[in-house]
This record gives structure tokens, sequence and C-alpha cells, in this order.
């Protein structure tokens, strides 16, 4: 069984890795494919009553989460992501059920996170976009998929470009 982590973010050009991975890949049982996303923390002072309180409901659904905060924004626009590349890989023949969601919170360097993350799930591939920024920024700055090409040891990586 091949299990496969997508990377993505809530930039509509991070479609572009599951267009490239629709035509690229032959739907079978054996394949497995998480998508993936991590969202930005905030501190729960800059939240509103009910958006507190709906992340609450969500830490003890999911304990990995309790003690981070997030901007409702941030996960709406995180979820239309998912709805979005679980539709577009739908259509190319893959079977829904085969197909999670899964996020975190950014309590470290987000290429950590996508590397922990692919590793607990025991994946074989982690498929990340890249922007594309110039050499210099890239340089000042480092890039999320650099670093996972350097964290994730015994995985292969697949970077598209945007």
């Amino acid at each position: 069984m091949e299990r496969l982590l997508i990377a993505l973010d809530s930039a509509h050009d991070s479609l572009k890795s599951i267009h490239y991975l629709a035509r690229l890949l032959v739907p079978s049982e054996n394949l497995h494919l998480t998508l993936f996303h991590v969202i930005s923390t905030i501190s729960p002072d800059m939240l509103k009553g009910e958006e507190l309180r709906h992340i609450e409901s969500l830490h003890g659904d999911e304990p990995q989460l309790t003690g981070y905060f997030w901007k409702q924004d941030d996960e709406a626009r995180m979820e239309a992501t998912f709805l979005e590349a679980r539709r577009l890989l739908a259509e190319a023949g893959f079977d829904p059920s085969r197909i999670k969601t899964r996020f975190a919170v950014q309590y470290d360097d987000v290429a950590q996170v996508i590397v922990k993350e692919a590793k607990s799930l025991r994946c074989s591939t982690i498929v990340v976009g890249r922007r594309g920024m110039g050499r210099v920024k890239e340089f000042l700055l480092g890039s999320v998929s650099s670093s996972v090409t350097k964290l994730a040891r015994g995985m292969t990586v697949w970077i598209v470009d945007y």
C-alpha cells in the first residue's frame, strides 16, 4: 500500500499539485492520499467568543490541537481547498474513501510539521508545491519545499511548481 501526503496551502495555486497528481497517477486500491494543511496559530485573545468555543470543541475531538488557536477564516479557506481537491481527485477516478484530510497548527517550522505528519502516517511520498520565489528571497528565507526535501529521510518528495 502506498500512502501519499499532499501538503496544500489555502492559495488557489496549490491545487496545481492536485491537477498534476490527477494526470500522473492511476487510481488504485493500493493508493491512499492524505490532503494536509498547516494553519498558523494566533493568541486566543484575538478570537471572538464563538470562534473560541468552536476551536475548544475541536480540542476535545483532536487532543493534538489542545492549546493551539487559529482564525476561523483560515480554517474555512483550508476546508474549501480540501473540498475542491477532493472533487478534482474524484473526477479523475480516485476513490473518495481513500482520500483523507488532516491539518495541524504551526507549532514549529512548517516543513518539520509536514515531515512529522508524513512519518506518523507512514507515507512513502510527500507532495509539496513550490511558489518559485526569487533566488535571493529563497536564500534569505529558505523555502518549505527545500526544507521538506532535506528533512524527509527515507521518503520520496515530489515538488510541483505553482
